[in-house]
């Protein structure tokens, strides 16, 4: 009769019993860990800024665009502007491309223009990639998180569309329709120049 050996020779009840203790304790650190992602999650929102309303003033800003040339929100002022929050990894946002290039094609010699203000800094050649081959034309800028913070924005996508005279006049939050994206906007280009036009 030979001796058991110290580990390998544990009963079937033990080595399962040891199996379902590693088990358990890795099942605690996953919940523990998507724990502190949501109470960081929730902090995030409730320490944030409140999102800016229709009427309210768009929160001014600037970035890099493709290329690495800063712009800015005022730059655009006088047109009526499209500010898309998005992201590659976004289906709906990546399903929502065409119709706002759709829009901005039919619209932009009129002065409609989209703002692409793309949440991957981190990644520019798969944005510029995807850009391409989606065949967008709109500029895309690359959010260093500061602007996403500032409106308020923690799902995507999300729209804000601002009259000439940089006042929020519509708040879309998941894709819109091309129909309901058109109105919004034709609605805002027969504004006079000059004074709010909502």
């Amino acid at each position: 009769m030979t001796e058991a050996g110290p580990m390998n020779d544990l009963d079937p009840r033990a080595r399962a019993q040891k199996r379902d203790r590693r088990s358990g304790l890795g099942l605690v650190f996953a919940l523990g860990l998507a724990f502190l992602l949501v109470v960081g999650r929730i902090v995030d929102v409730a320490t944030g800024p409140t999102p800016p309303r229709r009427g309210a003033a768009a929160p001014a800003f600037s970035a890099p665009d493709l290329v690495g040339a800063e712009k800015s929100l005022a730059e655009f002022r006088g047109q009526v502007v499209l500010v898309d929050f998005w992201a590659t990894w976004c289906p709906p946002c990546v399903a929502s491309m065409p119709e706002l290039e759709r829009t901005y094609q039919a619209l932009g010699e009129r002065g409609f223009v989209v703002l692409g203000v793309n949440q991957e800094p981190e990644s520019p050649d798969r944005v510029r990639g995807f850009v391409k081959s989606r065949g967008l034309s709109f500029p895309v800028l690359f959010d260093p998180g500061a602007i996403r913070r500032d409106f308020g924005v923690h799902s995507f996508p999300t729209s804000f569309l601002v009259d000439r005279e940089g006042t929020i006049c519509e708040v879309f939050r998941g894709p819109v329709s091309g129909e309901r994206l058109t109105k919004a906007v034709e609605t805002l280009l027969s504004q006079p120049a000059g004074r709010p036009a909502c």
